[in-house]
């Protein structure tokens, strides 16, 4: 009798989160609350001048009450959190790992240091791989884009292109970045593949500017790249980026925006996922 090779599990899908950054027009409370019922696997925190986004015993009580689990926080680094824990951007991360201790949060989202903070960068180096070895906090570099002044596309920070982002061991890849840089997803996906750790995906406009659109209104290939992220057996978490404003004032419609996006992000995580399973097959059998 012949015997029939065994069939491969289907490889468990990277969970789906909702950031709260887009979130902003709403209490911490009615966006977990969104989160919770559009059906995430969790969400991704901005720490903000929201006192409850800083509090990681609050944060863990409103995470249990709309059963949203929270993995990932993104640390306070935009222009307009510059002054949440503090100016000085060593102590601002050392914060930040303590709050992930506290909330058993297991990444923490960093912006590149600017091209002057020399001294940052180097810091950097040392404390990534240290804080990862003494607190299990995964210290994520997200890969940002040129700022445009006055007509000029300025390069403020150090980790703008794919070829910059070399030097940290973990990355974030933003796809909506990616574009207003001018990079190629799919071709970045291939470089930095193996040192990705956690996504933000949105689509872009392709006008220049970080618009963090719907998955399937932009310029840039989503369907594809999560395809090639779900067959690749990632293994790290997809948070969705999405400029919600539009609907800030119409829950109904914001929670079937929501819920499409989420759709779609798991149907071409499946996708991908279900392929790579069937080549495998085919290769065995």
């Amino acid at each position: 009798m012949t015997q029939v090779p065994p069939v491969p599990p289907v490889p468990a899908l990277p969970p789906v989160l909702a950031a709260t950054g887009p979130f902003f027009m709403f209490s911490l409370e009615e966006t977990f609350e969104l989160i919770g019922e559009a059906g995430f696997d969790g969400a991704e925190l901005m720490i903000m001048q929201d006192r409850v986004s800083q509090d990681p015993l609050r944060l863990g009580a409103l995470a249990a009450r709309y059963g949203v689990p929270v993995p990932a926080v993104h640390g306070p680094f935009l222009v307009a959190t510059w002054l949440v824990f503090g100016t000085d951007p060593k102590g601002k991360l050392e914060r930040c790992v303590r709050f992930a201790e506290t909330a058993k949060v297991s990444t923490v989202v960093i912006h590149p240091p600017y091209r002057w903070q020399t001294q940052y960068a180097a810091w950097l180096d040392e404390a990534i791989p240290r804080i990862r070895e003494e607190t299990g906090v995964t210290i994520a570099v997200e890969n940002m884009f040129p700022i445009n002044v006055n007509g000029r596309s300025l390069r403020f920070f150090s980790g703008t292109a794919p070829s910059e982002l070399g030097r940290w061991p973990s990355l974030v890849l933003d796809t909506s970045h990616l574009a207003v840089a001018g990079g190629d997803l799919l071709a970045a996906w291939d470089e930095l593949a193996d040192r990705v750790v956690h996504l933000h995906v949105s689509n872009n406009d392709g006008r220049g500017r970080d618009t963090h659109g719907l998955l399937e209104k932009g310029v840039l290939p989503i369907g594809e790249f999560l395809q090639e992220v779900g067959a690749g057996g990632f293994g790290g978490a997809v948070t969705l980026e999405l400029d919600v404003r539009t609907w800030a004032d119409d829950r109904k419609a914001l929670l079937e925006v929501l819920r499409e996006n989420l759709g779609v992000a798991r149907a071409q995580l499946a996708k991908g996922a279900t392929g790579a399973r069937a080549r495998t097959a085919s290769r065995n059998g």
